[in-house]
C-alpha cells in the first residue's frame, strides 16, 4: 500500500514540473493505471516509422497526450508543452522543462483517442513510440493495421467523384492489407516505412469518407495463392499491358504476376498522365551517366542511344548508350530494366523516369523519349482498375483481372 500511494505523489509531482496550465485532474484512473499499453487497441498492429534521421528531435505537444516511461504512465501533458528527445545509445533522453529522464523508450499515448497525436503537422491515430536505435532517435507509429491502410488509401489512390472508383478502392484496400500483413514482425525496430519505400501513409490527417468505407468493407481480406499471402506489387499506369515480376524485380516469379494485356485502348489510358514526353540534351544525358555511376568524369560525346531489347510486355528490357571519349575510345554502356528509369531520369531530374514503356530518337543533339504509363507496372495497375471500377467491375473481378490464380480469404484481428 505504501508503495502505491508513493507512485501517485511521484506521478503528480511530475504533473505539476511539466504541465503548464492544467486546471483538471491528472490523476489516472486505477483500471488505467493498471492496464498495459498495447492491449488498449484492439486487431493486429503495425509499426511505421516516421522518422529516423536524427540524432536530437523536438516537438511541441498540440493535443494533450499521456507520457509512458515504457508501459508506466508518467504524466499528462497538455498542449503547448515542448519535448525534447536524444539518442544515448541504444536508450533514449527525454528532457522536459528542467527535468531529464532516460529510459529504453518513450511513448505517447493521445488523451482523446478521436483526435490522435499530432507530430511534424500530421495526425496519427493509435500509439507513438519514441525510442533510440542506431545512434538515431526512432519515431515510430503503433496502429491498428485497419486504421493505418485508412492514412494509406487516400494517399495512394484518388478517390474520384460519387462512388465510381470504389470496387477500385477496395482492391486496392486488399492489395495494402495484404502487402503489410507480409511487413509484419520482419523488422527489428518497426514494420514499414511510410513512404514509397514501402506504402505512402498519411495518418488520420490523410482520410476519406470513400477510403475509410473501402477498407471497413473489406476487413481483414488479403489476396492469397496456394493459401499463403500473395506477392503484392503496385503502380499508377502500366501503359497498356502489365509486366512480368521477374522482368522488372529478378528473384521473383510468382504465376500470377506474369503480365496481363490491359486492353486495347488500354483501361488506364484514362489516366491524366497516360502519354509523357521527355526531351535531353546530349550533354545533360552524358551527365546523367556520369550522375548514375556508368561514366566516369572524363570528357565525352554522345554517339547514339537506342534500344537493345524489349521485354514481353513491351517495355525496354536494355537501353544502349554510345559514347565516345575524348581519346578517341568507344564505349557503349547497356543498361538493364527497371534500373533505367533510375539512371536517366526525368529531364527536369525532379524524379525517376516515368516507366519504361518507351521509345527512344536521338538526332545528334538532342535525346526524346515518348512513353506510356507510369511505375513498375507489375501487378495492379491503379487507373486501370479505376476505369474497370466505373464499367461496373466489382472489386474481386479486377483482383482476379491482375493477379489471375488468386484468391481472397480473411485474416482474424
Amino acid at each position: 500500500m505504501q508503495k502505491k500511494n508513493l507512485s501517485a505523489i511521484s506521478f503528480l509531482i511530475l504533473t505539476a514540473l511539466y504541465i503548464t496550465g492544467c486546471a483538471s485532474s491528472s490523476r489516472f484512473s486505477s483500471n488505467e493505471g493498471k492496464s498495459t499499453l498495447t492491449n488498449q487497441f484492439t486487431g493486429n498492429l503495425i509499426k511505421v516509422l516516421l522518422n529516423d534521421t536524427r540524432r536530437e528531435l523536438s516537438f511541441n505537444i498540440e493535443s494533450s497526450v499521456i507520457l509512458y516511461e515504457h508501459e508506466k504512465p508518467i504524466a499528462l501533458i497538455k498542449a503547448g508543452n515542448r519535448l525534447n528527445f536524444f539518442s544515448a545509445g541504444n536508450g533514449i533522453e527525454l528532457k522536459i522543462q528542467s527535468r531529464i529522464f532516460n529510459a529504453e523508450y518513450f511513448i505517447l499515448k493521445p488523451d482523446n483517442k478521436e483526435e490522435g497525436i499530432k507530430y511534424d503537422g500530421v495526425r496519427y491515430g493509435g500509439l507513438i513510440k519514441i525510442m533510440g536505435g542506431d545512434n538515431n532517435v526512432n519515431v515510430i507509429n503503433q496502429v491498428p493495421l485497419e486504421l493505418y491502410l485508412k492514412g494509406v488509401i487516400a494517399r495512394e489512390m484518388p478517390m474520384g467523384k460519387g462512388d465510381s472508383y470504389f470496387q477500385a478502392l477496395k482492391a486496392f484496400a486488399v492489395c495494402a492489407r495484404t502487402y503489410a500483413i507480409s511487413k509484419l514482425g520482419k523488422g527489428h525496430l518497426f514494420d514499414i516505412y511510410l513512404d514509397t519505400r514501402d506504402q505512402v501513409y498519411g495518418g488520420l490527417s490523410s482520410e476519406k469518407l470513400l477510403g475509410n468505407k473501402a477498407v471497413d468493407e473489406t476487413r481483414n481480406m488479403i489476396l492469397t495463392y496456394d493459401g499463403e499471402p500473395a506477392v503484392i506489387f503496385y503502380s499508377s499506369s502500366c501503359g497498356g499491358h502489365t509486366a512480368n515480376v521477374k522482368e522488372v524485380f529478378p528473384g521473383n516469379d510468382e504465376p500470377y504476376l506474369r503480365g496481363v494485356n490491359d486492353g486495347d485502348p488500354p483501361n488506364c489510358s484514362i489516366s491524366p498522365n497516360f502519354n509523357w514526353e521527355e526531351k535531353y540534351s546530349a550533354n545533360k544525358f552524358i551527365q546523367r551517366m556520369k550522375n548514375s555511376g556508368y561514366l566516369d568524369g572524363g570528357d565525352y560525346t554522345l554517339k547514339n542511344v537506342e534500344v537493345g531489347k524489349r521485354s514481353s510486355s513491351g517495355r525496354v528490357a536494355e537501353l544502349l548508350v554510345n559514347v565516345l571519349s575524348s581519346d578517341g575510345q568507344s564505349k557503349t554502356i547497356a543498361i538493364q530494366g527497371n534500373k533505367i528509369r533510375a539512371a536517366i531520369r526525368k529531364a527536369d531530374d525532379s524524379n525517376i523516369l516515368q516507366s519504361t514503356m518507351f521509345d527512344v530518337n536521338f538526332n545528334g543533339s538532342n535525346i526524346v523519349i515518348t512513353g506510356k504509363g507510369n511505375g513498375h507496372g507489375v501487378g495492379l495497375c491503379q487507373w486501370g482498375a479505376i476505369y474497370q471500377s466505373t464499367q461496373g467491375k466489382n472489386f474481386k473481378d479486377i483482383l482476379s483481372f491482375y493477379f489471375p490464380g488468386t484468391e481472397i480469404k480473411e485474416i482474424n484481428d
